[in-house]
């Protein structure tokens, strides 16, 4: 059985909901299932970003470090649950634009064409600058659908109570101050100094953690407190139905 606190709060609150609660039942049930997917330990630091809260989270040793608000995918592009290993952050990034989107930025101003040996448009890309989807910094984090925590130059989004608006990776609120105190981590060289003269270069740069942590994308649409209270989330990309059918 998983070992997180999360779960057995969840078994706490399954054993005093009444038996005739068949629905909250059922989605704590499906929930505690979606902690049986994960691994058993998430290490000892690690980011959490449950996509129905619309949160992100850095949890060590046990303990909240730091929360922050989070925009998701919309409905129609959805975030999915993944694990990943990030190993740093890129300031002042390019933003590769997805292929299924390109058509939404071709010819626009402030966007590059990028072509091949015979001349053809492969993808476009953005520079860096004031007006970059992603902001000032992206986590590199590898993963085959290619989902990263960045900043952004819609902040106004994170005022929102519903955040789905984003083509699928994690728009993280405060996302520099996150990316500072990692890059500080384990005697880090990346000084805050260092960070805000390179964002001042415009340039790009990869800045590495000295250790890589593990970042986990999760769907939990219930989540119980200590005392077997439930909060729920809404289950805005309709995926319980399915987790309790199968």
């Amino acid at each position: 059985l998983p070992t997180h606190p999360q779960y057995g709060a969840l078994r706490t609150a399954l054993s005093i909901t009444p038996k005739t609660e068949t629905q909250q039942i059922n989605k704590i049930r499906l929930n505690m299932d979606r902690w049986r997917w994960l691994p058993r330990e998430l290490g000892p630091k690690y980011i959490i970003v449950n996509v129905p809260s619309y949160y992100a989270t850095l949890v060590e040793n046990g303990a909240t470090r730091w929360k922050t608000r989070a925009v998701a995918g919309a409905i129609k592009t959805p975030t999915p649950q993944l694990n990943a290993t990030a190993v740093g952050v890129i300031l002042n990034p390019w933003w590769e634009v997805p292929p299924s989107i390109s058509k939404e930025v071709a010819g626009k101003a402030g966007f590059v064409a990028l072509k091949g040996k015979d001349g053809k448009i492969q993808r476009w890309r953005q520079p860096p600058g004031p007006t970059n989807a992603l902001g000032q910094l992206k986590f590199v984090m590898y993963n085959e659908q290619n989902i990263y925590l960045h900043d952004t130059n819609a902040k106004s989004r994170f005022n929102s109570e519903v955040r789905a608006a984003s083509h699928g990776c994690i728009r993280t609120k405060d996302v520099l101050e996150l990316a500072t105190m990692l890059l500080g981590d384990d005697g880090g060289e990346w000084t805050p100094d260092k960070i805000a003269e390179t964002l001042a270069s415009k340039k790009s740069k990869q800045a590495n953690f000295v250790k890589p942590l593990p970042v986990y994308i999760v769907y939990f649409s219930v989540a119980a407190n200590t005392d077997g209270s439930i909060v729920n989330y809404d289950d805005m990309y309709r995926r319980d139905g399915k987790v309790i059918a199968a």
